[in-house]
Parts: C-alpha cells; structure tokens; sequence
C-alpha cells in the first residue's frame, strides 16, 4: 500500500477506497465500493467474492490490476485486466545461492505450508534451480492439524511432521522457508529437538516480518521483499489503463531482494549485534519521545559510529527507524482506537501536530483522517 499510496500522491488525484478485510466485504464496503469505482488493485484472494466478480464483469468500463496469483487464472483473459507478480522464482534463486556462499552443507531443504500456493511452488523452482551441482534437496510439503477448511489462509503446519522432516534431514543443513512463518516453523521444530541454530541447521526465510523475525528464536534472517516497488507499478499500470494508455498484456514479475542477516543463518558480528540492540530499544521506546541521542546513551557507542553500523546493516538511518516505528503506532491507533488525532499524536511521541500531519501524508499519501475514515 505504501507503493499505491506513492505512486498516486505524486502523478495523480485518486480518491482511494480500501477494502481489506473480511468484515468490510461482509458488511457491503465492496459492493459501495465497486460501484463508484473507475480501477481496482486487486491483492486479496478471499475478497473476490462471486457478487465481487459478477460486477467486475458486468461493468465494461471499470479497469484492475491484479497482485495475486491465486487471482491471476480469473481475470488473466479480461481486457481490462493486467496482473503484476513478485519475481518468486528469482527469490528461490537468491536464498538458494545465498546459502551455498554460507559453506558446505550435507544437504539443502525447501519448506512449504500446508498448502502449496502458487507463489510457494515457484519459490521451490527457483530454489531447486540454484542450488549446488549434486546438491541433496529435502522438500517438506506441509502436513495440517485436522481438515483444512475451504476459507483458510494459512492452515497450521503439524509440528509432529514438521519434526520427523528435520531429524530425516543430514546435517548440517541449510533450510529455506517459502516465507518467514514457514521458517519460524522450523526454528521451533529446531528447539523442540535440540538441534543447534545455526550450526546444525541453517534457516532462512522472506517477507521480513517484524513481528516473525522478531520472535522467532533465533532471530530469523529473512529476504525484505520488492513489496513496496509492486505496489507502485501496479498503481502506475492501473494509470495507465485509466488514462487508456497502451500497457503489456503478459505478467509483469518484479524482482529484487534484500537479505537481513540475523543469527538463524550466521554468528551475528559485532556491528549487527549492536543495531539489533538499537532496534530492541527504539521498538520499546520510539513512541515515548526518544531521540538519536537517548538511543547513543543507552548503547554507550558515537553516534557517528552507531549511523554507520545503522546504514550498512538497515539501510537507513536510526532517525528514520525511531519515525518508522512511530508512525506504524500512529497508524495502528488511528484504526483501533477513538482517541483523537492530537491525542494519538502525543501518545505516539510527536509533540509537534503539524509536524506529524506533514510526515504522515508525505509516507502515506493522505492525511490521518482520510486514513481512519478509509479503513472503516
């Protein structure tokens, strides 16, 4: 959504209606919306209802772009439909030959869910496609605790299996989980057996979830994702329809990754350890006010050194992390709480209103009213 929000903040005057939840389309929020609608970014399987798809086709004028692969067989045929795809395959590539560089391993595994989506299939592709010429592949392909009902998401992997698959695997091993909460998975399994992280079994994962990687132990490294940069083009190809543009009718696939390090895959150095530790604080402290500087006491380091160590791990500064950190809160509130927006503002550590109503539409494309009002 940062991407959309990006893309149409800058090149066009969009009003944006979110739909994102299984309330709002129970409760009609995408029927009203659809109504109104000249484009639609489509990025949730369960939100295509058969009411959602018959006035997507009755209506010959309303143009979409589709962002999810379970959607892609719908729509593909449409001519007012155009779909874009993260790069699954060049992601499988990238982990495969990221832990080929880590060392020698006795063997390699690939971890699905419980059920083998589209994107997941072309992730074990890729990483198949990468690995070590003789290279010893075991694919876990998800077992589930009971039936798996037909609206499930993401149906639970059976520790029981998932234990039986690690101790078959020889080690040591170098594990890649088709995205964080498949890799976390095997983290747990590790614990529960004992198995040593990562000297015994190396594990990596994708998306870059905070609230995955955070509390998976240990810490998971994980590929941060193009999600941002799909979300953009696919506002900019949408554009471009609306504005009757010529635009490819085959599937864009967006590629680019970028791996965080964490201890699941390496013995964190020194300067990783020391911006994790930054990262611990600012997540605890961000909203209570905190400035660089309190963070540089805490940790008993330069600041300068501290920037550098910042950049080189994150790719940003500590600043920006301390802003990212509190406008996620600022965000959070503004759709779970009733307190006002000044109230917010001061509970999320911006003294200044102004200041953060500027910061607040420049990330995000409108302003924090807009926000709550679109989500419901």
């Amino acid at each position: 959504m940062s991407g959309v929000f990006d893309y149409a903040s800058k090149h066009t005057d969009w009003s944006i209606q979110i739909v994102n939840t299984r309330t709002d389309i129970a409760n009609g929020v995408l029927e009203a919306a659809l109504k109104n609608a000249n484009g639609v970014l489509l990025s949730i399987a369960y939100g295509v209802t058969e009411m959602s798809e018959q006035m997507l086709f009755e209506n010959p004028k309303l143009k979409f772009v589709v962002t999810n692969d379970h959607l892609v067989p719908l729509y593909e045929k449409n001519e007012n439909c155009r779909t874009l795809l993260l790069d699954n395959e060049s992601i499988g590539r990238d982990a495969a030959r990221y832990l080929a560089s880590l060392g020698r391993f006795a063997s390699y595994g690939f971890v699905h869910g419980a059920m083998r989506y589209p994107w997941s299939i072309e992730r074990e592709k890729g990483f198949r496609s990468a690995l070590p010429s003789k290279a010893q592949l075991f694919v876990f392909t998800g077992d589930t605790l009971g039936e798996v009902p037909d609206d499930a998401v993401n149906p639970v992997i059976s520790p029981r299996e998932m234990g039986k698959w690690l101790e078959k695997l020889p080690k040591p091993a170098a594990v890649f989980g088709a995205n964080d909460l498949f890799a976390r998975m095997v983290l747990t399994g590790c614990e529960q057996l004992e198995i040593k992280v990562p000297q015994e079994v190396t594990v990596v994962g994708c998306d870059n979830d905070p609230l995955v990687w955070g509390s998976a132990r240990p810490p998971l490294s994980s590929f941060q994702l193009p999600f941002r940069e799909l979300g953009y083009k696919a506002a900019q190809t949408l554009d471009r329809l609306l504005r009757g543009r010529k635009t490819p009718r085959l599937t864009i696939r967006v590629a680019g990754t970028h791996l965080f390090e964490r201890a699941s895959s390496t013995r964190i150095p020194p300067a990783t350890a020391l911006v994790e530790k930054a990262r611990s604080y600012i997540a605890e402290h961000a909203c209570e006010g905190i400035r660089v500087g309190d963070v540089v006491s805490y940790l008993g380091v330069s600041r300068g050194l501290l920037d550098i160590r910042f950049r080189q791990v994150c790719g940003k500064s500590v600043l920006e992390e301390i802003l990212n950190v509190r406008l996620a809160e600022v965000r959070r509130q503004l759709v779970k709480t009733n307190h006002t927006i000044l109230q917010i503002g001061k509970n999320c550590g911006f003294n200044d209103p102004d200041n953060l109503k500027r910061l607040f539409r420049k990330r995000f494309g409108m302003s924090m009213r807009d926000y709550r009002n679109s989500q419901g």
